[in-house]
């Protein structure tokens, strides 16, 4: 989930315990609420180490982590600051689980358990990062930053904390409804991916037979039985397609993205001596204004390969975000 809407629940909470807990304990809280995201500047040393600890998103969204980082920290800042140890730790700790329990909430996949299990999961409700949502708790922060240099009276932020609270919990709570009615309706290989905007949200389909993978991505909508059909592939078993296909799955596990996110649609491209394999993940798909071209309104985080087609060896390797648009013109 995005940065501000974090910061903006820590604030939040933090409204709500100004009575009650430690200056010190507050501000440590709301900074754990956003501060784990920072975890991305250890990418390089996960890298170099190849240590999933060191990845985003990887050891540090974890409750059992944050126990102990709070725990460690929290021993620190009571030893200095002459405060409640047990205060400041489970204020840490609350900040710390709020983080971790809004990105279970959304799309990527975190191990909640690790070190105890490297195993991920996520309810996906929301996306990873939704801009509306962003904009949304952007816009708040800075009305409660004006409210507190204009009008700093404890009753008003009260009244701020308990409206957002009110609209936050609607929010979160039709997200998590939805969510969990259509994927109970929906057939086992088949999977609800939430949109930007929580009455429209997307269907992944693979459909596995004898001799065919089909993939398709379809949008529908709360207020209509309608569905708009935005991919359908289809990859014949036993071909060169397939053999492409699952080499370019084993080089995925080699990207971090391919193993937040899973609902993969494959695409091949030949050249005179090339062939080109993307696999597009689904949970990143997004479309924009419309055009009479599908590809040139939407795009996803996507994992190219490029194959000699003599040798069989590959040539290169590339992930990245970009548009439909870009892959029709192999510019990748």
């Amino acid at each position: 989930m995005d940065i501000f809407t974090h910061m903006f629940m820590g604030v939040l909470v933090g409204i709500f315990t100004l009575t009650i807990l430690s200056p010190e304990a507050i501000i440590f809280m709301w900074a754990m609420t956003f501060l784990l995201d920072f975890d991305v500047f250890l990418e390089p040393l996960q890298k170099i180490r190849k240590m999933y600890f060191f990845s985003h998103k990887a050891g540090s969204h974890s409750y059992i982590i944050g126990l102990i980082f709070t725990g460690i920290v929290g021993f620190i800042i009571s030893a200095i600051r002459q405060v409640s140890f047990f205060e400041v730790w489970l204020a840490g700790f609350i900040g710390y689980s709020i983080h971790v329990s809004l990105d279970f909430f959304a799309a990527s996949k975190i191990p909640i358990f690790y070190p105890i299990s490297k195993k991920e999961f996520r309810f996906m409700a929301d996306r990873a990062v939704n801009p509306l949502l962003a904009v949304f708790s952007g816009i708040n922060l800075l009305i409660l930053i004006t409210c507190f240099y204009t009008k700093p009276y404890y009753q008003l932020f009260l009244d701020l904390a308990l409206f957002y609270s009110i609209i936050y919990l609607t929010y979160f709570g039709v997200r998590a409804l939805l969510r969990i009615v259509i994927q109970l309706r929906l057939p086992k290989n088949h999977k609800y991916i939430p949109g930007f905007l929580p009455f429209f949200y997307l269907i992944y389909e693979k459909n596995i037979s004898k001799d065919i993978i089909t993939f398709k991505l379809v949008k529908r909508s709360l207020f209509s039985v309608s569905k708009k059909e935005l991919i359908n592939k289809n990859i014949i078993k036993a071909s060169n397609e397939w053999d492409l296909y699952k080499t370019a799955l084993k080089i995925s596990q080699e990207y971090r993205f391919f193993h937040k996110w899973s609902l993969i649609i494959p695409f091949f491209y030949e050249k005179e001596e090339t062939v080109i394999i993307i696999l597009i993940l689904a949970e990143s798909f997004s479309e924009s204004v419309q055009h009479k071209s599908l590809k040139r309104n939407t795009s996803s985080y996507y994992l190219s390969v490029i194959i000699d087609k003599k040798s069989n060896n590959i040539i290169s390797k590339r992930d990245g975000f970009s548009s439909f648009k870009k892959w029709e013109n192999l510019n990748i």
